[in-house]
């Protein structure tokens, strides 16, 4: 049995705490400012019953969790996105504080095997300037966040995969012709729409569509539950879900 503190109680952490018992884990510690049950801040002397902790809080409350897990020395699991904008810095201050963190922008083992199907359409047309390309998501009315951390890793990865020079752009000006140096990223958010992300190419003979739309919340709590478990025995470190998804799964 693995003692977890959910550190963010919304939809996300709600419904891991619901699976928990089905991968042997139990939510030791529940922080949430607003979450009835819950304490409004991390405390320390209960933090310490606990094996790792899984984030998935508010993008403005993030950074302040993190530091405080670092200096408490509790393994963590973070899928709140909105936050995460220089990686470099990040990892920098998890060596510095000898933790163990893991990020990933979407737990779902769907998500990330569409991550790496993205990868290798981009070796296949993205290296030709016969193709364009560009990535839409959807999601819930309730995201605080645009566009989702999925689509940046999304679009990130068909850029490096493509070996390409442009720069990942968010949102299409209202007058003006596009920027051909830009890989384009779009949103929507409308109803109570899990999470949508569709990835078109184009050329003069072609319209090519790679998408992944998500059933439920299920495949996100899944996963961060299974990754809760592996960070718990790795050495110290900053892990990204991309780079580890196959010895979690």
């Amino acid at each position: 049995m693995i003692n977890i503190a959910l550190i963010g109680y919304g939809k996300m952490g709600q419904r891991i705490h619901e699976l928990s018992e089905r991968f042997d884990a139990e939510i030791a510690l529940r922080v949430d400012p607003v979450a009835k049950d819950a304490t409004a801040e991390i405390q320390p002397d209960q933090l310490a019953l606990c094996d790792v902790a899984i984030d998935f809080s508010h993008p403005e409350a993030t950074p302040g969790h993190l530091q405080t897990l670092l200096n408490l020395n509790v393994p963590t699991v973070i899928g709140t996105t909105g936050w995460f904008n220089e990686i470099d810095e990040v990892r920098k201050q998890v060596t510095e504080a000898n933790g163990t963190i893991l990020y990933g922008s979407n737990f779902s083992l769907g998500v990330q095997l569409f991550n790496k199907l993205v990868a290798r359409a981009a070796e296949l047309y993205g290296k030709s300037d016969n193709f364009d390309a560009g990535l839409h998501e959807l999601h819930h009315t309730g995201k605080a966040d645009a566009p989702s951390g999925t689509a940046r890793t999304l679009a990130d990865t068909w850029i490096a995969n493509s070996e390409s020079e442009k720069k990942r752009h968010y949102g299409i000006s209202e007058s003006g012709k596009p920027d051909p140096s830009n890989f384009y990223v779009t949103s929507q958010r409308i109803g109570s729409i899990f999470g949508e992300h569709h990835l078109k190419i184009i050329s003069e003979f072609d319209d090519i569509e790679i998408s992944h739309k998500a059933r439920s919340r299920d495949g996100f709590a899944a996963g961060a539950l299974k990754a809760a478990i592996w960070l718990q025995k790795q050495k110290k470190g900053f892990y990204l879900i991309e780079d580890v998804i196959e010895q979690i799964v």
